[in-house]
């Protein structure tokens, strides 16, 4: 948790608060104490990787740093249960000494399982869903300090709302996820002329387990990446220690690729010929890693992001008009709009409810006013149906995501049911959820 002279913040420095107090619970008997004596609001930020004011608050933040670790695995079952303020850098080399892995992962691996799960956040892969749609049971601590577990048998109602329910239900301690046996993937990554790109892009999706491109719109090439099961040899595994600096460590090329952001906004001619730079160096050798070691990438260059899952058919459709509505208003920015695939699920509030889909997200360099960017996109994700991600920036009003969700209101019953008084609603999500 990132607490400067008694103010939180988040990882891209756009939100911030002053919590009236700060809770380390060592356990869930103090954490359901804290819960239950804690006056206003109560939220758990996890690492801060969410762009919007998501756990912003006045109130009581909650430290769940001692809530680390596996707690156990059962290879009869594919489960593992997992402290839900365990970072995902350190999950798999907890795992893998056990001959188990994460299905999927996203691009990065910063933030905590806890934060993945409640936001929905995912990784790509068209038959692939996001951490939420692999949760087998959680753990959950209610405003009242009652403890419950919630399995597809057990709390049934509590489990469908659960699994991404943005803190608003309660406090997950345990998280029990689906696991497979450990496995390598091959990377490989290079360009593709966007004009050969959509007639293709069905095709390589299908091909391929995991396929994704980032389009700086500006050139006229994207850099494809995709990720096959191998069972070529892999360098020695790191350790969670390597895994976790790794993720921090600011390469040579990411203190160019800021240099690069920090002149845009001041010399925006060049904005063409950087994307088309970009794109040229961005792809980076094939390679095999363990899967826990290759899915996420470094990103040390701050940005703010917003990103929505559209249905999977109309994916290249909006993709397009995004980079030709960036291109006519000749709008700067330094990052590509990245595109990637995701499995439907059961989970009530996943932006993958029932609906395969794709998502496509476009980031600001943090320093950037992001508003003309991230509200033209908006009005074009409007219009195909575009579901929020919880974790990144949106406008979406209450009435609308009724009409996006269809089980907004059901969702909204059980949160009520469970926390009458609204501790875990702070300002931002009243609005929306109350």
């Amino acid at each position: 948790m990132r607490v400067v002279g008694g103010r939180w913040s988040n990882w891209s420095g756009g939100v911030s608060c002053r919590p009236q107090a700060i809770v380390a619970p060592k356990d869930e008997v103090e954490l359901a104490a804290a819960i239950r004596k804690a006056e206003g609001q109560v939220r758990v930020p996890g690492s801060g990787h969410s762009f919007n004011p998501l756990n912003a608050t006045d109130g009581t933040l909650i430290d769940l740093s001692a809530f680390t670790g596996l707690q156990g695995c059962d290879p009869g079952s594919e489960r593992a249960t997992i402290a839900a303020a365990t970072p995902l850098w350190g999950i798999g080399s907890l795992l893998h000494p056990l001959g188990y892995a994460l299905k999927n992962m996203g691009d990065i691996d910063r933030q905590t399982l806890g934060g993945a799960v409640g936001t929905g956040t995912h990784g790509t892969g068209r038959t692939l869903g996001s951490f939420s749609a692999e949760v087998a049971s959680f753990r959950l601590v209610l405003a009242s300090g009652e403890v419950v577990h919630c399995s597809p048998t057990e709390n049934v109602e509590i489990f469908a709302a659960g699994r991404t329910a943005l803190g608003l239900l309660g406090v997950m301690t345990e998280i029990d996820m689906k696991v497979r046996p450990v496995y390598k993937l091959a990377e490989r990554q290079f360009l593709h002329p966007i004009s050969e790109l959509f007639r293709q892009l069905d095709g390589l999706v299908t091909a391929n387990r995991h396929f994704e491109f980032f389009w700086f719109p500006y050139a006229d090439v994207a850099v494809c990446k995709s990720l096959n099961v191998t069972n070529a040899n892999a360098p020695t595994r790191h350790s969670a220690k390597t895994l976790r600096m790794k993720g921090e460590r600011r390469t040579a090329a990411e203190y160019v690729y800021a240099a690069s952001n920090e002149v845009l906004p001041r010399l925006p001619f060049l904005t063409g010929p950087m994307h088309r730079l970009f794109s040229k160096f961005m792809p980076g050798q094939e390679r095999v890693r363990w899967s826990h070691e290759i899915f996420p990438n470094t990103r040390t260059v701050r940005f703010n992001e917003v990103e929505y899952a559209v249905p999977y058919q109309k994916g290249p459709d909006v993709v397009r008009e995004i980079a030709e509505m960036i291109r006519k208003r000749k709008i700067v920015t330094g990052f590509p709009i990245e595109y990637r695939t995701v499995a439907a699920d059961d989970v009530w509030l996943s932006p993958f409810y029932e609906r395969a889909s794709a998502t496509i997200a476009v980031h600001q360099y943090w320093r950037f006013n992001s508003t003309e960017l991230f509200e033209a996109c908006e009005a074009i994700f409007r219009g195909y149906g575009g579901r929020p991600h919880w974790g990144k920036l949106h406008t979406r009003a209450a009435n609308e995501l009724a009409a996006l969700y269809p089980k907004f209101e059901d969702f909204k019953a059980v949160r009520r049911r469970l926390d009458p008084k609204g501790k875990f609603l702070n300002d931002y999500l009243r609005g929306s959820f109350a």
